[in-house]
């Protein structure tokens, strides 16, 4: 087997694309996730839906050409998998599936599917970490499966809020927790206003910097975003980071946590620092990673690319080992 390198600005086909966006009830995640894919497929382009909640994206064929799948259950893992492969393979411009938070909660999904081993196991104490290991090996696999796609996916992500005792309230996305920090780009919607994006917590989305400058809080959701995340996936669009709105966090972080990020991420010991850092970081779990991330310049950042995987694992076998057995909706590993 052998294997050809060439010069990466020489590539001028579109890099895998995904974003996710996730809503509460009557947040118009629905029409927000079409106008994205529009936008990204472009006024001629293919669209295919993969309809997962019984052909409701249909009362928007007045507003959207689209091609629809509806999927019925049981909503295994794999089979959001087959899906995508099938529209990549038919040509496709861009695919949204609505709602992917059928893979985890619906019937058959990732937290039926745990259940039922666990009930087959004999609801025994000792059952509950061995009921998940099949259900979350098809969960990865399935994301593997994705991320290997070159055609645009949007996930659209059902959202509640769920009170943590004594007083606190927090919004949860139904779906694996570390989801949506393996997509390109994902953020919430605002409750209040259809299709507008919410970015006042830090903790709730995931942008590179010059993502930042096409996705604003307070935005609407419009084509213009998915054309402009098209061109960006092309290499023709690559604006700098919003001021504003570049790592929000940072503002009360101690100076040596924003020291972390080596001045020149290209240099082997800088690089080994910072890939020490990284992993420190990913140890902690999904959140302290997107967390350090947000820290570094974007030439630090991207040098993180090549590890992007193992970090993630890393992130992954830390949230079980933290969070133990997942609750209801969201999941602990």
């Amino acid at each position: 087997m052998s294997f050809t390198f060439i010069p990466a600005e020489r590539f001028k086909e579109r890099a895998g694309l995904f974003v996710s966006l996730t809503g509460g009830t009557n947040s118009g995640k629905t029409f927000s996730a079409m106008r994205l894919a529009r936008g990204i497929a472009g006024p001629t382009g293919k669209v295919a839906v993969l309809d997962t909640e019984g052909g409701r994206t249909l009362h928007l064929k007045a507003d959207f050409a689209f091609d629809a799948s509806v999927m019925d259950p049981p909503f295994r893992p794999e089979r959001f998998a087959a899906a995508a492969k099938a529209a990549e393979d038919a040509g496709y411009d861009a695919l949204v599936i609505d709602s992917f938070s059928m893979e985890w909660a619906g019937l058959g999904g990732v937290l039926d599917w745990q259940a039922a081993e666990f009930e087959r196991m004999g609801s025994k104490d000792s059952a509950k970490g061995t009921s998940w290991i099949k259900p979350k090996m098809a969960h990865k696999a399935m994301v593997y499966s994705f991320l290997q796609r070159r055609i645009p996916i949007i996930f659209s992500i059902r959202g509640e809020e769920s009170f943590v005792p004594p007083n606190k309230t927090i919004f949860k996305a139904i779906t694996n927790k570390q989801f949506p920090f393996e997509v390109t780009v994902s953020f919430r919607l605002e409750s209040e206003r259809k299709g507008y994006i919410d970015l006042n917590d830090p903790k709730s989305w995931k942008m590179e910097g010059a993502h930042q400058e096409i996705f604003k809080h307070g935005d609407r959701i419009d084509e213009e975003h998915g054309a402009a995340l098209a061109r960006w996936a092309c290499g023709a669009y690559a604006p700098k980071p919003a001021p504003q709105l570049a790592a929000p966090a940072m503002k009360d972080e101690p100076e040596q946590r924003r020291l972390t990020a080596p001045a020149d991420a290209t240099k082997p010991s800088n690089r080994d620092r910072l890939f020490t850092a990284a992993r420190e970081a990913a140890k902690k779990g999904h959140v302290s990673l997107v967390d350090f991330r947000r820290t570094l310049d974007p030439r630090a950042d991207r040098a993180l690319d090549e590890i992007q995987a193992e970090l993630i694992d890393i992130a992954a076998d830390a949230d079980s080992r933290d969070d133990g057995e997942p609750d209801q909706h969201s999941e602990a590993a």
